[in-house]
């Protein structure tokens, strides 16, 4: 049975996630370059101090779920069904993301995408939090597949199916009006990158039915 967190444990979650509907609002409304940690700090009602006891930099608000997303793909790569070959086990952990409390298509997930597409000094900061969770991922293959699966191997499969996802959010939020519209539409939005990664699964698919690229 799961304890339930305590009272300061509680607190400091509700701190942090008011900063995160902070950010939502200012980023989306008075634009990110232009909102300071100092404002973000008084909407969430604590100090800029107090700021980086939950977040090292701007930056990491926006990438406040990753921790929690790449801990849900772990689970999932640890527990490997009989019979499942290894890129269906990385299409399972990518699909739990998205259907669990973890998704890609939240208030969070929209705004971070549309602001990486807007503003370059996210885009290194984006390519490197991309990259860390990349390696994760093929650090939990390899470990599931420890007689199979190579460095090699499990960068690619990786790199291939997170490639697709990221190409995809951002074939998506590329023309504004279709933005809108799918965030009003999650259903609609987590169709479309099932689709995304599912084009990746059948590319890497037949690379290991027939040995060579289709």
């Amino acid at each position: 049975m799961t304890s339930r967190p305590g009272l300061r444990e509680r607190k400091k979650e509700r701190t942090r996630q008011a900063l995160v509907d902070a950010a939502i609002k200012l980023f989306g409304t008075k634009g990110y370059d232009e909102t300071t940690i100092a404002e973000l700090a008084e909407a969430a009602d604590i100090s800029p101090r107090t700021f980086f006891a939950y977040f090292a930099s701007k930056e990491e608000v926006l990438f406040a779920d990753t921790p929690l997303k790449v801990e849900t793909s772990a689970t999932v790569l640890a527990e490997p069904r009989p019979g499942e070959r290894p890129v269906e086990l990385l299409l399972r952990a990518f699909r739990s993301v998205m259907e669990g409390g973890t998704d890609l298509t939240g208030d969070l997930a929209q705004l971070r995408a549309t602001l990486i597409l807007r503003t370059p000094a996210l885009q290194a900061f984006a390519l490197r939090k991309v990259l860390e969770g990349q390696r994760e991922l093929a650090r939990g293959l390899m470990a599931a597949y420890p007689d199979e699966v190579d460095l090699v191997t499990a960068s690619a499969m990786t790199g291939a199916l997170v490639g697709a996802l990221v190409s995809t959010i951002a074939a998506l939020f590329a023309d504004p009006e279709r933005a809108a519209e799918l965030a009003g539409q999650p259903e609609r939005m987590g169709a479309e990158l099932e689709r995304g990664l599912r084009a990746a699964y059948e590319s890497l698919g037949e690379v290991t039915r027939s040995g060579s690229l289709p």
